[in-house]
């Protein structure tokens, strides 16, 4: 009896421990094909999520365009429509025309919203606002504001629009150089709106002087060396500064407080402002840079 009941045990002990080997590979295979099953879901489901999103960003000629920023989304309606009138009046263009293209949360440094005029006096407190880009075709605006849009600013220096010159008319012309000028420069407006004419020698002297000062009390005469002036007059020719002849770039429309320049060399002249000067040719910047620096290192 003991023996049968001996051999019972043990036979009942190799189908339990049998048992439950082939529980634990059922298990594993269950466990593998689950794995398998939720790999290959989440495949197809990152392949339809991708195709998706690729759709999405192709447009039907085949370019790929930007997809919306989604902070963009978060932009508060008072913000957003500060910059879009803004820049409706800057590029005179329906606001209808107009795409933010870009906004980002940003902390300012001080109260200018890091965008402070010369001899502007700004708070130093920080100002929580807004990054926004606003653009239409080629043209793009980048504003700063505060966090509900009641204070807003241009940066000229990060947007972008070209510009389109037109002819100087011939009466409002500045007069021929003489022979011993080799270049001029007459700048006008601002805040203060006067007028000063500052002309290079070819001797090296450079003359300034302000337009109706009777007194002549604000003249002041610097000196350039002579080489210097020979490579001012070959980086014009290198730049192309005859190119631009008798064309002005005028300011947008609605600008205030701009500066004029009209710079005459002995092939001709050119007028800008300093609201535009970032997106003018980058020839006529060239020769702008240069005429700047002589001036810089004049003694």
């Amino acid at each position: 009896m003991k023996f049968m009941l001996k051999n019972y045990f043990n036979v009942n002990q190799t189908r339990i421990f049998a048992a439950l080997i082939l529980t634990g590979i059922l298990s594993v295979a269950s466990g593998l094909t689950l794995v398998k099953g939720a790999t290959g879901a989440s495949a197809k489901l990152s392949l339809e999520t991708s195709n998706e999103v690729l759709k999405e960003s192709i447009k039907p000629n085949g370019l790929l365009r930007p997809v919306a920023n989604a902070v963009s989304d978060t932009l508060p309606a008072s913000v957003k429509n500060a910059v879009l009138q803004a820049a409706s009046k800057r590029l005179q263009q329906p606001i209808s025309q107009l795409t933010i293209i870009e906004a980002q949360q940003q902390t300012w440094r001080d109260g200018c919203l890091e965008l402070a005029n010369a001899d502007e006096f700004c708070t130093q407190a920080l100002v929580p606002g807004w990054r926004v880009v606003v653009g239409i075709g080629d043209q793009t605006l980048v504003y700063h504001t505060n966090q509900t849009g009641s204070a807003l600013r241009l940066n000229e220096k990060a947007s972008s629009s070209p510009l389109s010159p037109v002819q100087i008319p011939v009466s409002e012309l500045p007069p021929p150089l003489p022979g011993y000028i080799v270049f001029r420069e007459i700048s006008s407006g601002g805040f203060i709106g006067r007028t000063y004419e500052t002309v290079l020698l070819k001797d090296g002297q450079l003359i300034r002087v302000r337009i109706g000062d009777a007194n002549d009390s604000e003249r002041s005469v610097r000196r350039v060396p002579v080489q210097q002036v020979q490579k001012f007059v070959r980086s014009l020719k290198r730049s192309q500064f005859s190119q631009f002849k008798n064309l002005r770039y005028p300011a947008p429309s609605g600008s205030a407080d701009f500066i004029t320049y009209t710079l005459t060399s002995l092939e001709g002249t050119v007028e800008y402002n300093d609201i535009s000067q970032n997106n003018l040719p980058k020839n006529l910047q060239a020769a702008v840079k240069a005429w700047n620096q002589l001036i810089a290192s004049a003694k």
